[in-house]
């Protein structure tokens, strides 16, 4: 880790303009103070994301375990990484000896590729539930799948810092105080290539793809919304039409007396047809005798007129079922959208903030082998560089809050109510 940042080299490196000491100091100082916030709220962040799902039910899913290990990361990195950078930048050297310095960039190698890994298996869990919904989630059931995942993950993690120890680290890298990355070309380009670069094209490439599937779902909805109205307006006919139907046969039986009748079923050939068709319809021919008037037994002589109806509406209970069918609205469809939708936007936070606070430390790391050894030797560069990419372990944290009501209302139960009922239990004491 190249920390060599002393008042000097980090304000004004090989300048003549003279800064005031009390400016320095006070610069210093701010800069401190802000690292180390950065510090408590990566501690704190992460800490809160780990008991949230140990203590909450509904956060205890297969997906959680990969945050469960993002969060691991960040928080070591919190406690083990980010304090020594500040102690060996206001040290300007650093001075706990090469065995440690060795240990603390491994460790930071370690813990920040766990941590960028971890995010590429949420975004690759992402990706599969939304674009194989029904065979990855037999398999994502149980947690063996994400623990075998997390193992490869931290495996991979180890693989890429441990060739340093085995001799793969450039000549003369201990002659002075300075602890800093490795430089040696193979290295570097293995290294920057496996904890950064690839899995950010994996990263962008899972998001791209749920992006496009959100639309292509976004437009298959539309249509069927708009098919979804149509069938309400046919439903509605339908019911307006047998209403009037129904009527006019009330009115029917108060003006003609039924004195025989005889039915038999029609079309029944054509019974299964219809049925594929989705309509479940029965056609009835009915013989009618009737009189024009009432048949009383003063009279002895009755006319009686013959005539035929044949009807083909459906009755009552299929009348029911073919509305219920055209008035069915796809709710597990627009559930099932909703949480892609969801997926996508926090997959694009996840991914922005992850390129964003990574790809400049990977880009001047990358380079610092090909670069002239009095640019590399400016260390004031990957100082800040450094701390972008920590930020990072910062930040995931609050990525999750934001999008997950149900992370939300954990933190709100392990900080503000927690905080609420001691004070509330502090007063009720202090008024007794």
């Amino acid at each position: 880790m190249s920390q060599d940042t002393t008042p000097e080299t980090f304000f004004s490196n090989n300048s003549t303009i003279a800064i005031p000491d009390t400016g320095k100091h006070f610069q210093e100082l701010a800069f401190v103070a802000l690292l180390s916030v950065v510090i408590v709220i990566t501690v704190i962040g992460n800490t809160l994301v780990i008991l949230a799902v140990l203590t909450t039910r509904r956060l205890r899913t297969v997906t959680n375990c990969f945050v469960i290990s993002l969060a691991i990361a960040d928080w070591l990195v919190g406690v083990f990484v980010m304090p020594p950078a500040i102690a060996n930048h206001l040290m300007g050297t650093w001075e706990l000896g090469w065995v440690l310095c060795d240990i603390w960039v491994s460790l930071d190698i370690l813990l920040c590729t766990a941590s960028i890994l971890s995010l590429c298996a949420i975004s690759v869990d992402r990706y599969l539930a939304v674009t194989q919904p029904l065979s990855y989630s037999r398999k994502r059931r149980s947690k063996r799948l994400a623990s075998s995942m997390i193992l490869v993950v931290w495996f991979s993690s180890a693989l890429i810092t441990c060739p340093p120890m085995f001799g793969w680290y450039e000549p003369g890298r201990h002659e002075d105080k300075n602890c800093r990355y490795n430089r040696n070309t193979g290295y570097v380009i293995f290294s920057a290539m496996g904890s950064f670069f690839i899995p950010m094209v994996v990263m962008v490439y899972v998001y791209a793809r749920i992006s496009c599937v959100v639309a292509q779902r976004h437009d298959q909805l539309a249509h069927m919304d708009n098919k979804h109205r149509k069938s309400q307006k046919i439903s509605s006919s339908i019911k307006e039409d047998s209403e009037n139907d129904r009527r006019s046969s009330d009115c029917e039986e108060h003006t003609l007396k039924c004195t025989s009748m005889s039915s038999e079923p029609l079309n029944h050939n054509n019974h299964n047809d219809q049925r594929k068709n989705g309509n479940v319809t029965r056609s009835v021919r009915s013989n009618f005798s009737y009189t024009g008037e009432p048949a009383t037994p003063s009279r002895g002589v009755s006319i009686y007129t013959p005539t035929t109806f044949s009807a083909s509406r459906p009755r009552p209970e299929s009348l029911h079922l073919d509305m219920s069918v055209l008035n069915y609205e796809p709710a597990s469809r627009v559930s099932s959208f909703r949480r892609e939708t969801k997926t996508a936007q926090t997959l694009s936070i996840v991914v922005g903030g992850f390129v964003a606070c990574w790809l400049p430390f990977f880009v001047y790391y990358i380079l610092t082998p090909f670069l002239p050894s009095n640019m590399v030797d400016n260390n004031v560069v990957m100082a800040y560089f450094t701390w972008l990419g920590w930020i990072n372990s910062a930040i995931n944290p609050f990525i999750y809050a934001f999008y997950s009501p149900d992370f939300r209302i954990a933190f709100w139960r392990l900080t503000c109510k927690h905080f609420t009922k001691s004070h509330r239990a502090d007063m009720s004491f202090q008024h007794k």
